[in-house]
């Protein structure tokens, strides 16, 4: 109860008391912006920082604002992306304006609009300004057909979101949207073996699933920071085909984020969240009222928890380096894991009295970005060790580690201007994600929080990505991915640690190509095609092949 009072106590505070510049909205994660200014950062047209995602619209616009002054380094094509992108964040460059007291207030706007342009000449469903509440709304809308290894399916998800501005002091932003399939694919390859969120499942047969997702955000910043509190996904790191360190591919968990810039070359980020332990607390058991043939009982969930924090030093234009900690831990909120400063690992040996039973599950990443130090180059890694020490590295007799890393690069406008070249490469050894006291996995709801590939495997993954028009990409791409047996129950905890690739092994080789419009604002088509080419080991050392391909039409509004 304390540690409630504690955290109410200092979001009022800090809600209340901070001198604030400007309210924070979130872009969500899969906004074609994202890339647009990936692509142009390559080029030193702008200086970008996107390790963690996702950015405020606000901080987003402004790096719009440096594009647009530096406009004669933008192509044809860019600068009609530029043009697209800016009309979306109107309604931001009007609010710092109002902010910077250098704009007259928005009353004499009409205050909504409904099936029309908004007072920036922006379509919306419906949108609603005066001097105090800022609100855009939109429903969410799509249809997906398809067909997988010779099944035909569709999903079909819809739902509202919203998102605006209180005052001077709050944004908010929230997404709900059910979803519905049929029939029900319960391929390994189709959901948990692949980049695709997972979900929490409300209803599941032979002929159908559902499940509902939510997304909600209030937040606020100021001159030197930000703080925000809600439910929602994000990612860590600048990889394409999966992010060791934290990915997208669990569903959504509270979280309370701190971000902190006091100067150009210099960001503290501090995350809590809250996850879903899938695991029985085999003491909560007592019995309800009702009646039925099996058993009613109630019962609770362990409860579990990461903290994060990370800090990145910019020692020159374009240059990235990152080091951060995070703790894994379960049963009860713990107070020291809530100090955006504190030492996480020395605060497990105290809290578990330096028992490893007792303990929590401490972890280390590293990660380097440069981006146009090579001309139109983004070059990047990213370290994620679940365990490492000195000793455990080079004894043939003692190796025990578990880590894994991304290497990674992409080359834009050559040899054409709109092509981007991509290729990443990632290896992750055996146990990491893994822990044998089954709360503190890397893993919410049954996903993991990292990697969507799991520990075991690597993967190396290509792809060109060419933008015809305004709107309208074409991608061809291609990975192989070897995995070995995972580190499950006891496997993984021995010494020496087991060899890469130890057990029988899989290999996966896919190719696709993705054909992507973006007709209108938050209005989509998207073509897929894959071909999956799965191959498995036998105990006689030969391999069974199977082959599978996926075709997908998808039209969508609001995403």
């Amino acid at each position: 109860m304390r540690i409630k009072i504690f955290i109410y106590s200092l979001l009022i505070f800090l809600l209340s008391t901070v001198s604030l510049y400007s309210q924070v909205v979130y872009e969500p994660l899969n906004s074609s912006v994202y890339d647009f200014l990936d692509r142009i950062s390559q080029r030193g047209v702008i200086e970008y920082h996107d390790f963690i995602k996702p950015l405020s619209r606000l901080y987003i616009l402004q790096k719009l604002k440096e594009a647009d002054a530096k406009r004669e380094k933008l192509t044809i094509l860019e600068k009609d992306e530029l043009k697209f992108f800016k009309k979306d964040f109107n309604l931001e460059y009007s609010l710092e304006k109002q902010l910077n007291k250098v704009s007259d207030s928005p009353s004499s706007f009409t205050k909504y609009k409904l099936f029309e342009k908004d007072n920036y000449n922006r379509f919306r469903i419906f949108s609603y300004e005066d001097p105090i509440l800022k609100l855009n709304f939109s429903p969410v809308v799509k249809y997906e057909t398809g067909n997988w290894d010779g099944e035909h399916y569709y999903h079909l998800t819809y739902g509202i979101r919203f998102y605006g501005y209180m005052g001077s002091k709050l944004g908010f932003q929230f997404r709900f949207h059910n979803n519905r399939q049929e029939p029900n694919i319960r391929d390994y390859l189709w959901n948990r073996f692949s980049p695709n969120q997972g979900f929490d499942l409300s209803l599941s047969d032979r002929s159908r699933i559902e499940y509902s997702e939510v997304n909600a955000i209030l937040a606020t910043d100021w001159k030197w920071g930000s703080i925000s509190v809600g439910q929602d996904l994000m990612t860590i790191g600048y990889a394409k085909s999966g992010q060791i360190i934290l990915s997208a591919k669990a569903p959504a968990y509270p979280f309370i984020r701190l971000d902190i810039y006091p100067n150009k070359w210099l960001y503290f980020s501090f995350i809590h969240a809250w996850l879903n332990s899938d695991v029985i607390d085999s003491n909560s058991f007592y019995p309800s009222t009702r009646v039925r043939p099996y058993n009613t009982d109630r019962f609770n969930w362990r409860q579990k928890f990461f903290a994060q924090h990370s800090l990145t030093i910019r020692p020159l234009k374009g240059l990235d380096l990152t080091v951060g900690e995070r703790v894994i831990y379960s049963d009860r909120l713990e107070i020291s894991y809530l100090i955006p400063l504190m030492f996480f690992d020395q605060a497990d040996e105290h809290l578990s009295r330096d028992n490893n039973f007792a303990g929590s599950n401490t972890q280390l990443f590293f990660a380097v970005s440069s981006r146009d130090h090579i001309p139109n180059t983004h070059l990047w890694g990213s370290f994620f060790a679940d365990e490492l020490t000195p000793e455990g590295l080079f004894d043939p007799k003692t190796q025990y580690y578990k880590f894994g890393f991304t290497l990674g690069s992409t080359i834009v406008d050559l040899p054409i201007n709109n092509l981007s070249t991509r290729i990443e490469y990632t290896k992750i050894y055996p146990g990491t994600y893994r822990h044998f006291i089954p709360t503190i996995t890397t893993e919410s709801s049954s996903y993991l929080l990292g990697h969507w590939m799991g520990d075991n495997a690597d993967l190396i993954y290509a792809s060109l990505n060419y933008r015809v028009l305004r709107g309208l990409v074409v991608e061809l791409w291609g990975q192989y991915i070897r995995k070995g047996q995972e580190s499950l129950n006891d496997k993984g905890y021995g010494l020496p640690i087991e060899p890469f690739l130890y057990g029988l092994r899989k290999n996966y080789t896919y190719f696709g190509i993705n054909i992507d419009y973006e007709i209108l604002h938050e209005l989509k088509a998207n073509i897929r095609f894959k071909s999956i080419k799965e191959s498995k080991q036998k105990s006689d050392d030969s391999f069974i092949d199977r082959t599978l391909k996926q075709f997908s039409v998808r039209l969508s509004y609001g995403f």
